[in-house]
């Protein structure tokens, strides 16, 4: 188990600026997406279904990304609770038409901020998983466990050790900017995360 409990560093990259281009870059290809499709529905001579298909397509995955982005980064009360059904719904539907499976194990409502760290973790795993995998979350008496399956990992050691005891590296790019929010976030919440990995497995705990 790796101690989070200390302090936040006086200095490090700028999270809040690395946050908006993280949010900037996940949306421009499904907005750009629609933006194709309605030219390409401009120059259609038929009726246009498939243009509209592509539409509703890149419209549904550029909403799923903001529910997201509201459950991981949003601000709001950290005691009102969500109903697990609504968390659910938007995973499948923002992970629908990519190479990963999330499989969310749990019926409960829980806090707002119980699920942010749940949403922060598999933001994390998506920086190891780039060519797909099985994730499965489950919550049990005193933190969430994530079970990561995939045919092979990235694993870059000083992201993940910035969750414990490590820093974050001070070139910390705009994708990766969750590893520095979900350590702040376990910290404040008295949370130690712990990490395991290999080739093709990975355990996150937090």
């Amino acid at each position: 188990m790796v101690d989070t409990n200390r302090p936040d560093e006086p200095e490090g990259p700028d999270l809040l600026a690395l946050l908006g281009s993280r949010l900037c870059h996940d949306l421009v290809n499904p907005i750009g997406a629609i933006g194709n499709g309605l030219e390409l529905l401009e120059m259609a001579e038929d009726d246009g279904k498939e243009e509209m298909k592509l539409i509703r397509a890149s419209l549904d995955a550029a909403m799923a990304r903001i529910r997201f982005f509201r459950l991981a980064f949003g601000a709001g009360q950290d005691d009102a609770m969500l109903p697990a059904r609504d968390v659910r719904d938007t995973l499948d539907a923002m992970y629908a038409e990519t190479r990963t499976r999330v499989l969310w194990r749990d019926d409960a409502d829980r806090p707002r901020a119980e699920v942010r760290l749940a949403c922060l973790a598999l933001n994390c795993i998506e920086v190891a998983t780039p060519w797909g995998a099985k994730v499965e979350v489950i919550r049990n008496e005193a933190a969430w466990v994530c079970h990561v399956d995939a045919k092979r990992l990235r694993i870059d050691a000083t992201l993940w050790e910035s969750l414990g005891r490590g820093k974050l590296p001070q070139d910390l790019k705009g994708a990766e900017v969750q590893f520095g929010i979900l350590a702040r976030a376990s910290r404040r919440l008295r949370r130690p995360v712990s990490v395991s990995a290999d080739e093709t497995h990975l355990s996150l705990i937090v």
